[in-house]
């Protein structure tokens, strides 16, 4: 590292560089059934170094892989190309983060208080735990605990660091139906290890398999007509993330904003839920927390959008520096929403469709476009639910985002926490 930092600082083809560092340390084991097939401990570095050039009165910019073996010729020789590559990337110019006073957060995971081959073994007694039905089971597994600590720094002085840790379960819920297997694929994700929950969620992976074995096609000629539609999880992270990402500074200063700070991000007559958004750091289970951001900006808490009025704009530095902000927020990766004002319990008191399993949902920020095909949901007439699958909802957010109404339940997932569940009304069922 010393020796590329060496190149770096005496190189006068750069006007500037950054440096980022990942460092990865892992535990990994890997099951067939509930027989452990292979277990490995990893530990890697991966060094990405970017370099800036000006050119009257413009900057370019482009970046290349270190590998500490590479000799300082070779260092030399990939900073000549890297510098080429750069004068074809010439725009506006802007600067690079320097030294800031703002103290990073720092993760507060309790992954963090064992040894990681200590702690695997208890989320191997949490996940297999739930593995006990007659039909279902798990058919392979893949458990997954990472420690991750990144680094940036650059020609300005920066020297910043944030470690955060997470694990994955990546399983297959299987289950008999007569004489055939129904597979389904699940990844869990979590920043804190809480054995209850983990098993909890183990256990409704495989529920929704059997769901998925039992579902029958929707015939939507016969659905209750308003009925209302759920989603949940992360498709409700991409409503609020699109809502959020109105507000970045990138949108604005390419003019593609919907909502001017001052204005609502539901429109006018709200009758739904109003939104509170703010952005943090780290959020403790939010495994995409960090205190810095790529560039090494020093994160901090933003509120965004308060009852459901836009306050702030954020985003990367270097747009924040075209619009002329003083201290640009950076991309801060967390969203928090506040809950909402009804029970999963009182949503499911009127007919309802409840969309588990998209195939890929989609949402248009600009022409509100929204929808997608459903792979697997609930159907509620009123008097009994059912799992059905084969059908797709439709509709345009704009018109039903003023109406839209929160969970009490919350989630929390890579990148967010908030409401689990989202009822929307007037979509097209087909």
């Amino acid at each position: 590292m010393e020796k590329l930092l060496k190149v770096l600082k005496k190189s006068k083809k750069i006007s500037a560089w950054k440096v980022n560092i990942v460092e990865t340390e892992s535990t990994e084991l890997f099951y067939v059934l509930k027989q452990l097939e292979t277990n490995r401990a990893t530990h890697t570095f991966d060094y990405n170094v970017t370099l800036y050039i000006d050119k009257d009165g413009l900057r370019g910019n482009a970046s290349f892989t270190y590998y500490p073996f590479m000799s300082e010729e070779e260092i030399k020789t990939k900073i000549d190309e890297t510098v080429f590559a750069a004068s074809f990337t010439l725009n506006k110019y802007f600067d690079i983060p320097g030294k800031s006073k703002v103290k990073a957060v720092k993760s507060k995971s309790n992954l963090r208080k064992k040894p990681f081959n200590e702690l695997v073994g208890e989320v191997e007694k949490a996940v297999f735990k739930a593995d006990k039905f007659k039909d279902g089971y798990l058919s392979a597994t893949e458990i997954f605990l990472y420690k991750t600590t990144t680094t940036i720094l650059n020609s300005k002085g920066v020297k910043v660091s944030s470690t955060t840790f997470s694990g994955n379960i990546e399983t297959i819920p299987s289950w008999d139906k007569k004489d055939e297997e129904v597979e389904v694929y699940e990844m869990i994700r979590f920043g804190t290890f809480n054995r209850k929950e983990l098993t909890k969620q183990v256990k409704t992976a495989l529920e929704l398999a059997k769901a998925r074995s039992r579902a029958k096609k929707l015939n939507a000629k016969k659905v209750v007509p308003g009925v209302n539609v759920i989603i949940q999880d992360e498709e409700v992270y991409q409503v609020f993330g699109s809502i959020a990402g109105d507000l970045n500074y990138s949108s604005k200063y390419q003019k593609l904003n919907l909502t001017n700070l001052g204005e609502s991000v539901q429109g006018e007559n709200v009758t739904g839920d109003k939104l509170n958004l703010k952005l943090v750091p780290i959020y403790d289970g939010a495994i995409k927390s960090s205190a810095v951001d790529f560039d090494g900006v020093v994160l901090k808490e933003v509120s965004l959008i308060e009852e459901g009025i836009a306050k702030a704009n954020y985003g990367s530095y270097r747009f924040g520096y075209y619009l002329g902000v003083d201290e640009p927020t950076g991309e801060v990766p967390v969203i928090v929403v506040k809950e909402g004002s009804k029970s999963f319990d009182e949503m499911k008191k009127t007919p309802y469709i409840r969309c588990v399993k998209f195939s890929n949902m989609q949402l248009d920020p600009y022409s509100g476009l929204f929808g997608g095909e459903v792979r697997l949901g609930f159907y509620f007439d009123g008097k009994k639910e059912i799992p059905v699958t084969g059908f797709s909802i439709a509709g345009n957010f704009n018109d039903v985002k003023a109406s839209a109404v929160y969970s009490k339940e919350t989630v929390t997932l890579p990148s967010y926490h908030g409401p689990k569940y989202l009822e929307i009304k007037n979509l097209d069922i087909a």
